[in-house]
């Protein structure tokens, strides 16, 4: 008989750590939010960045260039306002950062 390596199965793991399930979870909600928000985003920007987080009163967003940044700071108040009345989110303010792409 083999003994057991201590090593779990990944679902396993998840599982059983209460911190990563709702990580993932959590994970799995911004990325849903994401989604639908970029349906409904300006066109102009659509696809330029994506929700990375909420935080308190802020929504967080990675932009991939210097440029797309400055265009989503242009549309701020846009973006603000289809959170707040099409998502319900109590957002006050955007925070960009930006995530250069690597090729």
């Amino acid at each position: 008989m083999r003994k057991s390596s201590g090593f779990n199965s990944i679902t396993e793991s998840i599982s059983q750590d209460k911190n990563l399930s709702g990580l993932i979870r959590r994970a799995t909600q911004l990325n849903r939010l994401n989604q639908e928000l970029q349906l409904r985003l300006p066109a102009q920007v659509k696809g330029m960045c994506h929700l990375a987080n909420i935080k308190d009163e802020t929504a967080v967003f990675i932009c991939y260039s210097q440029m797309e940044a400055s265009k989503i700071r242009m549309y701020s108040r846009s973006i603000l306002q289809i959170m707040q009345s099409e998502f319900k989110i109590s957002v006050k303010k955007l925070q960009l950062s930006v995530e250069i792409k690597r090729s």
